[in-house]
């Protein structure tokens, strides 16, 4: 049997569910609904669902968490593959692990301490997936998750291995972002340290995150503009508590947009509203951390 006879023999065998929720599924707490979902719960079954997806011609979208993305309240006209059971870590070699799309950042950092892998203490706190911090480029405290990749291994009709540099880090951003593919799982490098190393570095950058406002949230929205916070221009703008309908700009950290009501269309909004005024005041257009699923309609990209 060839690879290809294989995945669809695979695909057979993974679970789907129709109809999701992503209010359920989004830190953000809203959106309407997917028409199904795929739950792989391993690498060929995330390609094998990949695979038949693509060769049927529909939309669909990978999710992990869901902390970094903002769903339109219409939903989205296509499936889903989440990857919340797509978890698993091991080590790789005498410097590296690997571990799969969907394991959570508090596994991977579980996993970390109990095996003394030190250097990934920065990520702790964070909401995300192996998988979303991949493809955004994601970090805290001024370091990104490109500092530890060794490789990354996806599937784009062919399974491939990516080296950080042929990655494309940059700016909240990865050459996945560009290219057709679903990521399966990632090789990190570490570095020997003692569990109260880890600890005691782990609650340094814990306290740092206890500051970031409480509520629902993508983290931060937009992003950082050569060195200039954007946090910083949204303030200098004035536009700490800006509210429209059930979404406000964060009084403690201005580039968190919360959701305190039920509508996507309201986040997106203020978004939008923010996103001009900074540029009218400082020339400067900021651009989306977040990722928009579904259509939003509007004159202001």
């Amino acid at each position: 049997m060839n690879i290809e006879d294989s995945l669809d023999t695979v695909f057979k065998s993974v679970k789907k569910v129709s109809g999701f929720n992503f209010t359920k599924h989004t830190t953000y707490g809203c959106g309407g609904n997917a028409n199904s979902a795929y739950y792989p719960e391993t690498p060929e079954q995330a390609a094998a669902v990949y695979k038949n997806l693509k060769q049927r011609g529909d939309r669909f979208i990978t999710l992990g968490n869901g902390s970094n993305v903002l769903v339109a309240d219409g939903g989205f006209d296509g499936e889903v593959i989440a990857t919340k059971y797509l978890q698993g870590t091991r080590q790789s070699s005498p410097d590296s692990f690997m571990c799969f799309a969907g394991t959570t950042v508090a596994n991977i950092l579980k996993f970390c301490k109990a095996n003394g892998f030190g250097g990934l203490e920065y990520l702790v706190g964070i909401p995300a997936t192996c998988g979303g911090l991949v493809y955004m480029n994601g970090g805290a405290a001024g370091k990104y998750i490109c500092e530890n990749i060794k490789n990354v291994y996806i599937y784009d009709g062919e399974f491939r291995v990516l080296t950080n540099k042929e990655c494309q880090f940059g700016n909240k951003h990865s050459i996945m972002r560009d290219i057709d593919c679903i990521i399966l799982a990632a090789e990190f490098n570490f570095i020997p340290k003692s569990q109260k190393d880890i600890e005691t570095d782990s609650a340094y950058y814990l306290e740092k995150r206890r500051k970031h406002p409480k509520g629902k949230s993508c983290g931060c929205v937009f992003k950082n503009v050569g060195g200039i916070s954007a946090g910083k221009l949204i303030d200098e703008t004035g536009l700490k508590g800006l509210t429209i309908g059930g979404a406000a700009v964060s009084r403690d950290h201005a580039n968190f947009i919360l959701n305190t009501g039920t509508r996507s269309a309201d986040v997106y909004a203020l978004i939008k509203e923010v996103k001009r005024r900074v540029l009218d005041k400082t020339g400067i257009l900021l651009e989306e951390e977040v990722v928009y699923i579904g259509d939003f309609n509007d004159s202001f990209g």
